[in-house]
Parts: structure tokens; sequence; C-alpha cells
């Protein structure tokens, strides 16, 4: 023990001798320099030259975007009436009793959608299908009231068949374009869809139909019976005429529910320009 208090004892009076040492020349004047003031900087020659003012030209304005809007479903529906494009047995109820009455038209089962300012209905939860009776339909109708956005409900007669995309948008390079492709809800994935500039002639519809990968499947494929050719045809030549004539900047009936009976539009979504 004593051996440390050595050890720690000179290394203490080391660190004491260290610190007198430093506190000395602190405490020394430091020794004052010579001034050197800085010299004037030599002002510029004086420029005789007269410079011309330059005015900014102001920035021109960016081109007005055009405002765009959905059409409300059932305005959307009375359009696609207008050009004959053939619709499902439907009604738009806002209460239970609405609801009752469209019921005793529209035979079960029916689809039940969202109706207002919600474009994607699938995100929502926007849409119930396979409901067989009036207690479900009025669950239903409680449960897409509650949705953010929904003004009405829709209560479509459910109908089976092939579910086709057909599609129309007025395009700054082509004008007028129609699209057709396998639709539902994958169509955004499978991405099999043709295109023509308007204005169409049935040869060029039929050419669309048979650019799709699933062809096949329009004209029978496993023993299932084949789509109502002339009347899908028909419905894309109607989509054409109505781009043509409404001032839309796009618009989409998604699905297009075909079978051997015709083609019929189950939804629909229409963009206009204000």
């Amino acid at each position: 023990m004593s051996l440390l208090k050595d050890i720690f004892g000179k290394e203490e009076s080391k660190a004491k001798a260290v610190a007198i040492k430093k506190q000395k020349s602190a405490s020394k004047p430091i020794s004052k320099s010579k001034s050197t003031k800085p010299k004037k900087a030599e002002r510029p020659p004086k420029r005789t030259e007269k410079v011309k003012k330059t005015v900014a030209k102001p920035a021109a304005k960016p081109e007005k975007v055009p405002e765009i809007s959905k059409i409300p479903d059932q305005k959307a529906y009375e359009i696609l009436k207008k050009y004959k494009i053939p619709i499902v047995k439907q009604a738009f109820v806002k209460n239970e009793k609405q609801l009752s009455e469209a019921l005793k038209k529209i035979r079960f089962p029916v689809v039940m959608k969202v109706s207002g300012t919600i474009i994607h209905k699938t995100e929502v939860g926007g849409i119930i299908k396979n409901i067989n009776s009036e207690a479900d339909a009025r669950e239903a109708f409680a449960k897409l009231m509650k949705i953010k956005g929904c003004e009405s409900v829709l209560v479509q007669e459910q109908i089976d068949g092939i579910e086709l995309i057909v599609g129309a948008k007025n395009t700054a390079e082509f004008g007028n374009v129609v699209s057709v492709g396998i639709g539902g809800i994958f169509v955004e994935i499978m991405k099999d869809v043709a295109f023509r500039v308007c204005p169409l002639t049935k040869e060029d519809v039929h050419a669309m139909l048979m650019e799709l990968k699933g062809r096949e499947i329009l004209l029978g494929a496993r023993g299932k019976k084949a789509v109502n050719l002339e009347a899908l045809i028909n419905t894309i030549l109607s989509v054409g005429r109505l781009v043509e004539n409404e001032e839309i900047s796009e618009m989409d009936i998604n699905p297009l529910m075909c079978n051997e009976n015709g083609c019929f539009a189950v939804d629909v979504r229409i963009i206009k320009n204000k």
C-alpha cells in the first residue's frame, strides 16, 4: 500500500508542477507587436461608358390544364342508353323503401354497389355479390351507405358471362382511341388489350378481338358457349360513336359482361372535360 501511495504522490506532485508552469506562462504580459494597418483598396477607375438598362420580360403564363370530373354513375348509365349500349337490369336506391321496390323488379341473386364519387369500388369494399334475399339486401345496403363518398346504392341483376373491358380515351397524339380487352379486376395485371383509332368499322373491331390472347375464351373454349360476337362488335362500335360525339376525356365499361345472349354493361366510369 505504501508503494502505491508513493507512486500516486510523485505523480500528483508532477501534475502540480506542470500546472504552476502553465499559470506562470499565462500570467506573462503579451508583447505588443507593431500595428500594421491594412492598406486601403485602390478604387477602380471610373467607367465612362453608359450601361444600358435591360428590362426582364415577364415569364410566360403556363397553359391552363383543363379540369376533369367524373360523371355521376346514374348520368353515365343514361349516356350508355343514349348510344344503345345494353345495361343489366338495375335501380339506384337511397333508402330502404326504394330498395324494397327495386327488389320487386330485379330477380335474385343481385349485386349491390356503392355509388357516388368513388372510382375504384372494389378497393373500398363497395361491391357485394350473391345477395339472395331481401334481408341480406337490407344488410348490404346499410353497410354500403356507410362508405365515405357514397350517395346511393346501385342494385343490379347478377348475370354470368365473360368479363371484358371496353374503353375510350381522347389523346393528344391520335385523337379518340378505343380499346378492348379481357376485363375484370385483373385487367391491369393481364394487359391483354387491343387498340384502334376512331372512327371504327366492323372490320376494325373484329380484328381487335382476334388480336387478344384470350380470344379463344370468346369463341367458346373448353366446352363453354361462345359469346354473341355480333352484339359485342356492335357495343364496341357504339362506344366509338360515344367518344366521338360526347365531350369526354376518357371512359371505360368494366366489366362488360358477355354471354351467348348478348353483352351488358355492368359498371361504367366516364370522365368529362370541364
